[in-house]
């Protein structure tokens, strides 16, 4: 079969925000259209407009519905959907999408579904993978469950008396589904032991990691931008979570600011979480933090371009793409050592991984990085190598490729 004879479905349900799994999706997308792909993308959610409109320069995207229909025209888009993707040689579910509908599709199209696991789905798994209840560490199920079911529907389900039932009853229906499926494929090594655990999958799980693209000035290494840097500042990314760790990060920096009162933390993010944390930087009297809320994908350049270094402490995540993204710039980065992205950063080689729970432990990492130049120029170097070797979008796209073709 030709490549350019090749019909893929690429579905996503973007669950409550626009974060790396998202840009991903869109990523994979439009390289598989690049590569001379026939690529359709069914999307849900938020969406960034500066990625929406690159998007749609390179391929077509339409609504993709949930899995309760809450009209007769709902279940039509269900009915509609289902006949239009029997078309496609491959369906790719890319990350998430609803239980329910997932379901529906693994019945009549189980024989071209194929998984690109970010994560299983931590509304559903969160016990299992962090060993905390998901509605402690979420400030969007309710939000999210509402835009996908409807108030009603949701009030019910998630209801205290009800959430344990509906659980249980999803997680057999996402096993059932899984189970089904003719390939999985994992972003990292953690994340296919965590389907292994989860779902018993006996099929052969492959691993491609995730891939960032070279923006920015690539050449440059930290040598150069230093000269750019007028005031030093450290650079963290991403959404304000619970599972991204801020209020920890912030602690850290407390510490390292008695240490080091020349040294600035710029925070790129917003969420739900945004006004509590920015209200602990002030409980803290914290004098050298800098918010932002959001950024263009050339603003983000340039902030890892000029920063020292970034801290990425996620409590448990699959992978991670800012480590990546600040390696290409030629920067090294401090993150958890617990979860995938420790598969990029090897500790004292192009990094350093420190207990995500431990503000102590942050800040010793961050004050090594700063008083110790050469070693920080060293790190980034090496970063910025495994980055080019194995994590660029490219390399990424074509490993999927490979997957898609092989079934």
């Amino acid at each position: 079969m030709e490549v350019s004879n090749i019909r893929i479905a690429i579905l996503h349900h973007a669950l409550g925000r626009f974060g790396g799994g998202e840009k991903l999706t869109l990523l994979h997308a439009i390289y598989l259209a690049k590569y001379g792909y026939n690529v359709e993308l069914f999307y849900d959610g938020p969406l960034n407009p500066e990625w929406k409109n690159r998007t749609l320069l390179h391929l077509t995207m339409k609504k993709l519905p949930s899995g309760i229909p809450r009209s007769m025209k709902d279940m039509q888009k269900i009915i509609g959907l289902i006949k239009y993707l029997e078309s496609f040689d491959r369906i790719l579910v890319h990350h998430h999408i609803c239980p329910l509908l997932a379901y529906y599709l693994s019945i009549f199209l189980k024989s071209r579904i194929l998984w690109y696991c970010g994560e299983p789905l931590r509304a559903l798994w969160e016990n299992w993978l962090s060993n905390m209840d998901y509605r402690e560490i979420s400030c969007t199920v309710k939000p999210t469950s509402t835009i996908f079911y409807g108030r009603t529907l949701t009030s019910i389900f998630l209801s205290d008396a009800l959430y344990d039932a509906s659980i249980y009853v999803l997680r057999a229906v996402d096993k059932t589904t899984i189970r089904r499926y003719l390939k999985i494929v994992a972003n990292s090594h953690y994340t296919k032991k965590i389907i292994r655990r989860i779902y018993d999958f006996k099929k052969p799980i492959e691993v491609i990691y995730p891939g960032v693209e070279l923006f920015g000035k690539q050449s440059n290494t930290l040598e150069n931008n230093r000269q750019e840097i007028k005031d030093p500042f450290i650079l963290a990314v991403g959404s304000m979570i619970p599972m991204k760790n801020y209020f920890t990060l912030l602690k850290a920096f407390k510490h390292l600011e008695k240490r080091n009162p020349s040294i600035n933390l710029v925070i790129i993010g917003s969420g739900p979480l945004e006004k509590d944390i920015r209200k602990f930087a002030r409980d803290l009297d914290l004098k050298n933090i800098v918010f932002k809320r959001k950024v263009s994908e050339q603003e983000l350049s340039k902030y890892y371009e000029n920063c020292l270094f970034t801290v990425h402490i996620a409590l448990n995540e699959p992978f991670g793409l800012v480590p990546v993204e600040a390696a290409i710039h030629g920067k090294p980065s401090i993150v958890s050592n617990n979860g995938g992205v420790s598969e990029f950063i090897t500790n004292w080689e192009n990094g350093l991984t420190v207990n995500p729970r431990n503000p102590k432990d942050i800040a010793n990492a961050m004050n090594t990085l700063i008083e110790n130049e050469n070693l920080t120029l060293e790190m980034g170097r090496k970063a910025r190598e495994k980055a080019l070797n194995n994590f660029t979008i490219e390399k990424s796209v074509r490993n999927l490729i490979n997957a898609i073709e092989k079934v």
